[in-house]
């Protein structure tokens, strides 16, 4: 029987498929627009089976569930949240899935949240915990992933993190420690839990990298990595609080997790999980190794 992965043309579910894949498992991966989508193309090159739906159109939902023992989703409308998709798509979208899943005789659902240690309100906020709730409702096996601050995206250009032009955005006063988590770990985690079996009708896996850094710790190691001295932006908590006061969901969430970050997010006993999981943790240290290279040819 196939196994369901949403999100399978973002960064994490695409490695969850490969992961999948390696392991000799059917995937049946969910395509807004089918093969016609130009991203599926990777995905049916190396034999992953194309099914057309949107999480925000539920009646797509039903046939892709159709015979899928497993569920996994990595679906969020995060970074853009364009057309109120933090409602639409990561709150009412993932609860539409969920329901298709059960309906269609899932055994088990794999969903991918965030820290639990990250409870500062915002429709993100809401949404993760909503979607949480409501899985472990389910008759299905339902597996949560918590994964802390991932280092490929709070680590890059894109929030200001540009170590190779010599300037890195500092949230706050940079101090607090961090447990920043690769998005490659997360996908392995996700393709052990669906192998395996679990004993537990419910599993929540809170998890984070092999060490705790401040900010500040991370642009020292970025300095000896691109060997030049980066100057510092600093962002007030202030600054951060004001934005979290506003009305746009997407401003609202994303100060919510810059605060988070700002006060630090420490995920106890990340090790002990991943080795549970046969999962290799990557270091900040490693990632900062191939950053320029990666930076010079554009990849994640």
């Amino acid at each position: 029987m196939p196994i369901l992965v949403a999100g399978s043309t973002g960064f994490v579910g695409g490695e969850i498929v490969r992961g999948l894949q390696q392991h000799n498992q059917k995937v049946r991966a969910l395509v807004r627009g089918g093969a016609s989508n130009p991203k599926a193309q990777g995905l049916r090159e190396i034999g992953t089976e194309i099914v057309d739906g949107d999480l925000t159109r539920p009646e797509t939902l039903n046939k892709a569930c159709q015979g899928a023992e497993i569920v996994i989703t990595t679906v969020t409308s995060m970074p853009a949240a364009t057309n109120d998709g933090l409602r639409r798509v990561d709150r009412d979208g993932t609860l539409a899935l969920i329901a298709a899943a059960e309906r269609a005789g899932a055994k088990k659902f794999i969903y991918t949240s965030h820290s639990g240690n990250l409870r500062i309100d915002s429709p993100l906020e809401t949404a993760k915990r909503d979607c949480e709730n409501e899985l472990v409702k389910s008759r299905m096996q339902a597996v949560i992933l918590r994964p802390t601050y991932f280092m490929e995206s709070w680590l890059s250009p894109a929030l200001g993190f540009d170590p190779i032009n010599g300037a890195v955005r500092i949230y706050g006063s940079g101090d607090a420690k961090v447990s920043y988590i690769s998005g490659f770990n997360v996908a392995d985690a996700a393709v052990a839990a669906a192998i395996h079996e679990l004993t537990d009708k419910d599993t929540i896996l809170e998890m984070g990298g092999p060490e705790t850094l401040s900010q500040l710790d991370v642009v020292h190691i970025f300095e000896q990595a691109v060997n030049q001295k980066i100057r510092l932006d600093f962002v007030p908590v202030e600054a951060l609080q004001q934005q979290h006061r506003s009305s746009d969901p997407l401003q609202k969430t994303f100060a919510a997790l810059t605060l988070g970050y700002a006060r630090g997010d420490i995920v106890k006993g990340a090790q002990a999980t991943a080795q549970k999981y046969a999962v290799k943790l990557r270091s900040v240290e490693q990632y900062a190794s191939g950053f320029r290279m990666r930076q010079a040819g554009n990849v994640a």
